[in-house]
């Protein structure tokens, strides 16, 4: 029986097929991937919905894809299946959800490629990633300077002819063989979004000067607000409570507004900045795949309240493994809140092509001198990292002394 495999919906428009994974005539599995495609330069790989024999190929690198839009024609040879094309294409965009929340800071991040002149699909990375390659020491000869498999295998030739420990390795992996592990040892392979998000992560400190800027404020007014408030609304059966995670989201916009640098991104040409007039604010969430980072939208005009329901909304879908891919982009400024667990301080990576990210920590009471005696007071110590590039010193000084005086009095909101 003959498949249609047809572009799924993937929240946008069109895409452009920057890489064709198969050829007339291979056999492919289930959820192998077809094509890589790139919007907003964001790269996911399109799988197969059902194993077959490619058949016929209706596209080529470079064409852009609508939704539905004819990919290629499989042969079915899944005899245990009844499939006809509603279930194909029902299964198609289920199966693809599942391969964007696999790799969700994939699709998320993929502008770092921009700032680093890096532009390999996922597969491509994860070849890259068992042979110890940098793709930054990697020419690119497909189409827009994009690094295909075959250079990654031949810059790896170059340099330790190594192809054949690659084939063992990827064979020893397909089989989980870890024998070579000494008995006081345990192998723990990452997830897909550790290993992504570490090779981000990587490449952000190597390739942004970051500069953190460390701080505290008072938050013993804004906590006993913050208590008597959620106190007073017990009754009410739609209320949510309002975190402190909330109040520090409103500040942060209040801080953007009046220092509107920080929501900026360095231009490509490495000449010039771009400010962003939306405020889109990503948040880290530990989940049990690794770090997730979703972003509120459109927060200039929207109340704590309103705030506060939106981070419990895009939390509870990182903890089901529910977000899609714009829940993952067009993030300008990021914070990682590590209070609920622990620390006094820490360096938070700039989560590129942003400018800044704000890391905070637990909240302590410390004894605080008033002129005349000292008073027991609940101190939020909090660092901000930014680009250097794009920021000067004394700037990061006055943001985070700005952002500080907003939350040791929860009245300046109001302004």
């Amino acid at each position: 029986m003959k498949v249609e495999v047809c572009m799924p919906d993937v929240g946008v428009k069109s895409v452009e097929i920057i890489e064709i994974l198969v050829k007339i005539g291979d056999k492919v599995k289930k959820e192998d991937s077809l094509i890589s495609v790139e919007s907003h330069k964001s790269v996911l790989e399109i799988p197969a919905p059902v194993s077959g024999i490619i058949k016929k190929i209706c596209v080529k690198v470079g064409d852009k894809l609508s939704v539905n839009k004819l990919i290629m024609i499989l042969k079915n040879i899944d005899k245990n299946k009844d499939f006809n094309k509603n279930n194909i294409n029902n299964n198609y965009v289920s199966n693809l959800d599942q391969l964007n929340l696999q790799n969700p800071l994939d699709c998320k991040n993929n502008d770092i490629g921009i700032i680093n002149d890096i532009y390999a699909s996922p597969k491509v990375r994860r070849i890259a990633r068992l042979l110890n390659i940098n793709l930054l020491n990697v020419i690119g000869s497909g189409s827009k300077g994009r690094i295909t498999c075959e250079d990654v295998k031949k810059y790896s030739t170059q340099v330790s002819n190594n192809l054949n420990l690659y084939d063992t390795q990827c064979s020893d992996l397909k089989n989980d063989d870890i024998n070579h592990i000494n008995d006081d040892q345990e192998f723990q392979l990452l997830t897909n979004i550790q290993r992504i998000s570490g090779t981000r992560l990587l490449n952000n400190w190597k390739s942004i000067p970051h500069v953190t800027q460390f701080d505290e404020t008072d938050i013993t007014d804004l906590e006993d607000f913050r208590k008597l408030y959620n106190s007073r609304n017990l009754n009410n059966k739609n209320f949510r409570k309002i975190s402190l995670l909330s109040f520090l989201v409103k500040s942060v916009v209040h801080t953007l507004l009046k220092y509107p640098r920080f929501n900026s991104i360095l231009h490509a040409s490495k000449n010039g900045i771009i400010v962003k007039k939306n405020i889109n604010i990503g948040i880290a969430v530990d989940t049990k795949e690794g770090l997730l980072v979703p972003v509120l939208k459109n927060l200039k005009y929207k109340n704590i309240g309103e705030i506060s329901y939106e981070i419990c909304h895009i939390v509870q879908k990182a903890k089901n493994n529910q977000l899609n891919i714009s829940d993952m982009s067009n993030g300008t400024f990021t914070i990682s809140s590590l209070g609920g667990i622990g620390g006094t301080g820490f360096t938070p990576i700039i989560n590129a092509p942003e400018a800044c990210i704000l890391g905070v920590s637990k909240a302590t009471i410390k004894p605080i001198w008033n002129q005349k005696k000292f008073y027991p007071r609940l101190i939020l110590p909090f660092s901000l990292s930014y680009d250097h590039r794009i920021i000067d010193g004394a700037d990061g000084v006055r943001f985070t002394n700005f952002l500080s005086q907003l939350l040791s009095d929860v009245r300046t909101l109001l302004v």
